[in-house]
């Protein structure tokens, strides 16, 4: 991926790689465990690429087009069912003809929806849209992809922060029983 790429041609990228995936995963077997890994590479990918469309292209479009609101209820809808597929997909044995049938349906969803934005929604978006603010966007958009690919990206501290509460007055113990003697302080 360039990094002087812009929103469009990086989300365009991205679909074309997951494709790329599907075609793989067309030419194995039924039951072969490399379509297991396949479809959990190609689910880790399309997490990542739609939260990078969620947070980055859909507010754009939804504030810019003139259908922009109908525009992006129709694509989030779309991406509800392709995380519906993706959920019943994960714990599904890929030995098992339901694995075979729920790909079929990821690739028909995925590929009707890319096709969909490439051919409408991108062209629409470039049009009211400067290329600094695409190109903007795409390096947000990678950071967000980059924090939702879910690898760790930072160590964990090495050693423990400062306690910085204040000591309490007295003992909780030497409070209750000042409390509960008769005579005591009150």
């Amino acid at each position: 991926m360039r990094h002087d790429e812009d929103l469009l041609d990086q989300l365009t990228a991205e679909h074309q790689a997951v494709l790329v995936h599907f075609s793989e995963l067309s030419g194995l077997p039924s039951g072969d465990p490399q379509r297991k890994e396949l479809v959990d590479l190609v689910t880790d990918q399309l997490v990542r690429h739609t939260r990078a469309e969620e947070q980055h292209l859909y507010p754009l479009a939804r504030d810019r087009l003139a259908d922009g609101p109908a525009v992006v209820e129709r694509e989030l809808a779309d991406h509800r069912g392709v995380e519906a597929l993706l959920t019943e997909l994960r714990p599904t044995r890929v030995d098992s003809p339901r694995f075979d049938r729920l790909v079929a349906r990821l690739i028909e969803e995925v590929t009707g929806h890319a096709g969909e934005e490439e051919s409408r929604l991108f062209p629409a978006v470039r049009a009211v849209t400067t290329e600094a603010e695409l190109r903007d966007l795409a390096v947000r958009a990678r950071e967000t992809e980059r924090r939702s690919s879910g690898r760790p990206h930072h160590q964990p501290p090495t050693e423990r922060p400062a306690d910085r509460l204040p000591p309490p007055e007295r003992p909780l113990m030497e409070r209750l029983r000042a409390f509960l003697t008769p005579g005591g302080p009150h």
